[in-house]
């Protein structure tokens, strides 16, 4: 009897899922999401893995997906702690014969991946390759050879058109019957304080959530002017918002992908389809580029050769997270980040750009801090985002270096943005960075002293 287990990861849907359509081979399936303590403990960069914007969007996809679940016959076995030892005794307990899971490109999942199958050399593991829009063996080149920038990565992809879906599922495998119920229990470990505001609302965890926010997308004329307002600080209609339900395969990129298709048939293709399309190759590319280098996507060198000139200052690193510098755009930023979980692409360029150039502060803390704070972190986007800004990257030109008045001047002439997100509330804004030096001395203190 093939007894399965399915780890559910980053893929929290039932459409589109080629290890659902895997599973259904087996005699009896058990669906596991395993919520590890660690995640909200604070890395080596003082931030944790998961704050309480994503976890409770996270909570909102794992509800839409047990629904859906049980309407097929199953439900999601949802399992708080260790996420190795969890699955060693799932597979132990019910005599698992088969292991699937989605193959990401994190280090700590591929590193889990390893462990446990030196655990359990005799279970068959399966790992699916569905995150990304391609597989490895449809890429035109071996992975070590993957371009070292982007705009040679597009060139030589292949044409794209419409992609074959995997076909939907109308029923899946019986369940473990010995599996308690689900209950009410959690952990005291779990965070207790409720992230709740009106902005960040509208991210509502799950795959109908996503369908419906994809289908309502492209639904409207919105698609064919988003080059125009792309790099637009403010605005709910001003990107596609797609990145949330992505970053948890709520949606997987070749809906995406199939949606601008048939988008540019039916109204026609322009430049900015185009650039949606080319954002989804961005995010492919950071993909690919983690599977690539492994653990050099959180290394102080990242990808290049030398380090940066960067070190770590505790006082402009917390005044740079908690909205207290002397620019009024950077603190408005961290604000709209903090509060709800979101920020613009220009926002993050601009904010990451500060606060390696302008505060020399050591990249990895702003990359962690993104971890903990946004909606829709995905691990290889982002810090080879934040690698990209500091010139240790997939950036030929050596990094991103931008002049905060003139980002103001561009995309907020009339400090609308800024006015929106630093006026009541409880932030101020400093007029210098530093009240102590590199040996913590007070300034005001040496200059008394001639110093």
């Amino acid at each position: 009897m093939k007894r399965t287990l399915y780890w559910m990861t980053k893929d929290l849907r039932i459409n589109d899922n080629a290890a659902f359509n895997l599973a259904n081979q087996a005699e009896t399936l058990l669906c596991v999401f395993v919520v590890d303590k660690q995640w909200f403990e604070a890395s080596n960069f003082q931030s944790k893995h998961l704050g309480n914007a994503r976890w409770k969007f996270l909570q909102g996809c794992l509800d839409d997906l047990d629904q859906q679940l049980k309407a097929l016959g199953q439900q999601l076995y949802i399992v708080y702690g260790d996420s190795l030892t969890t699955l060693c005794q799932l597979c132990d307990k019910y005599q698992i014969t088969d292991f699937i899971s989605t193959r990401l490109p994190g280090t700590y999942e591929n590193r889990l991946i390893s462990q446990f199958r030196e655990k359990h050399p005799q279970i068959s593991v399966n790992l699916v390759e569905q995150f990304t829009l391609f597989c490895e063996k449809s890429l035109p080149f071996e992975l070590e050879n993957l371009p070292e920038s982007f705009s040679k990565f597009r060139k030589i992809l292949p044409e794209t058109s419409s992609i074959d879906l995997q076909p939907v599922i109308e029923f899946l495998p019986n369940k473990f019957e010995s599996l308690p119920e689900m209950s009410n229990f959690k952990p005291s470990w779990l965070p207790v304080i409720a992230f709740n505001n009106k902005q960040g609302a509208k991210f509502n965890g799950g795959e109908q959530s996503g369908l419906k926010h994809l289908q309502q997308y492209f639904a409207s004329t919105l698609p064919s002017n988003y080059k125009q307002v792309r790099n637009s600080l403010a605005g709910w209609e001003n990107s596609s918002k797609l990145s949330a339900w992505l970053s948890y395969g709520c949606i997987s990129a070749r809906q995406v992908v199939n949606y601008i298709k048939q988008y540019e048939l039916l109204s026609g293709k322009n430049s900015s389809t185009e650039c949606l399309y080319l954002e989804i190759l961005w995010r492919e590319y950071f993909q690919w580029l983690h599977f690539k280098v492994g653990t050099k996507i959180y290394q102080f060198k990242g990808i290049s050769e030398q380090k940066p000139l960067t070190t770590y200052y505790a006082e402009r690193f917390n005044k740079w997270c908690f909205s207290n510098t002397p620019s009024s755009l950077i603190n408005a930023c961290m604000n709209e980040l903090r509060l709800t979980g979101y920020l613009s692409n220009r926002g993050r360029q601009i904010v990451a750009s500060y606060l390696v150039n302008e505060l020399g502060i050591d990249w990895r803390y702003g990359a962690a801090w993104f971890e903990e704070r946004l909606i829709d972190y995905d691990a290889a986007v982002n810090w080879g985002n934040w690698q990209y800004i500091a010139g240790v990257g997939a950036n030929p030109r050596g990094g991103r270096h931008f002049n905060i008045e003139k980002q103001s001047e561009i995309f907020d002439p009339d400090r609308v943005y800024q006015t929106a997100w630093t006026e009541n509330i409880e932030t101020s804004r400093c007029q210098t960075l530093d009240s102590v030096d590199a040996s913590d001395w007070p300034i005001q203190a040496k200059h008394n002293n001639g110093n």
